[in-house]
């Protein structure tokens, strides 16, 4: 296993194709939510990519920059691919995205989680901001101050 994290430009071709493949395999078919992925955000930040000894893309999350979608920097769409699901690594893309953030000196974070799915945020510390529906889903905007 290896992590990558890269800003978008400096994505190649099969790396955004992987990211894009994933990310529409878990939110869109997976949970049947059909929503625009493609939304801008994607140019705007970093991107952290797990792959497995095969180059099979594992992990994936994104780190939006402060300033363009909340002052805050913020993070999104993460998901790791079913197959990989029992395992840690969705541990290992967020402990990535979090020495990112150290790097670029970030001490608050926002973001966005499914209801479902704010237990696996609180765990890392995340706390309710407010309640929302996004894309359909019953959701909530966390912080995470470090």
């Amino acid at each position: 296993m290896y992590t990558l994290t890269k800003k978008f430009h400096e994505l190649t071709t099969n790396e955004l194709y992987d990211i894009l493949q994933l990310r529409n395999k878990c939110f869109i078919v997976e949970q049947q939510v059909p929503y625009q992925d493609l939304d801008n955000y994607d140019k705007e930040g970093h991107h952290i990519l797990l792959y497995d000894t095969w180059d099979n893309l594992v992990a994936y999350v994104r780190a939006i920059n402060p300033g363009v979608r909340y002052k805050e920097p913020s993070c999104g769409r993460i998901c790791v691919a079913e197959e990989y699901r029992k395992s840690n690594h969705y541990d290992t893309v967020y402990d990535e995205l979090m020495k990112l953030g150290d790097n670029l000196g970030y001490k608050v974070w926002r973001a966005v989680a499914q209801k479902k799915m704010y237990p696996i945020w609180q765990r890392k510390g995340w706390e309710i901001d407010r309640e929302i529906v996004e894309d359909g889903i019953k959701s909530y905007e966390v912080i995470l101050r470090r």
